[in-house]
């Protein structure tokens, strides 16, 4: 009986020591934020949160080589259980110069039949004024929004 209790308050107190090592959440996050720091090129916003042993990741970022990076950099902080990467990759919106915009609109509009659609182009926003018909609407307004405006503002007159 007595090398019963003993072996149970054996197992007891090795539990509560190896349990008592881990590294708290806090100490995982504070981990968690300087491996942030070291990866280069994060941009602003990226969110990270511990909760019982599990980082997660939160923000934007342009590729999924940096959503990949920062999670690498995340996953290697030791005491961590896993990490649930929730970051959004969302490439950067490409708006064209005006001047590319107006030859390369006009230049579609031209080779489709458009004659009467008239283009202008202002701080990456197309105007179309004119005449066209009703059923050219829906390949007008692709042929505009192919060339990466900012905006397409239909002011056409519909036949």
């Amino acid at each position: 009986m007595k090398k019963l209790v003993l072996i149970f308050v054996s197992v007891l107190f090795l539990g509560v020591t190896l349990n008592s090592c881990k590294p708290s959440d806090q100490q995982l996050q504070t981990a968690v934020e300087t491996a942030l720091k070291a990866v280069p090129g994060i941009p602003e916003g990226i969110v990270s949160e511990v909760k019982e042993g599990v980082a997660t990741l939160t923000g934007v970022v342009e590729t999924e080589d940096v959503k990949a990076a920062i999670e690498t950099a995340v996953k290697a902080v030791k005491g961590l259980k896993s990490v649930a990467n929730n970051i959004q990759v969302v490439p950067p919106v490409v708006i064209n110069p005006d001047e590319t915009l107006m030859s390369t609109i006009s230049a579609a509009f031209t080779a489709a039949g458009f004659d009467k659609v008239v283009t202008a182009v202002q701080d990456g926003v197309v105007t179309l004024t004119g005449e066209a018909k009703k059923t050219d609407l829906e390949k007008i307004m692709q042929i505009a929004n192919e060339a990466s405006p900012k905006q397409v503002l239909n002011q056409l007159t519909l036949k």
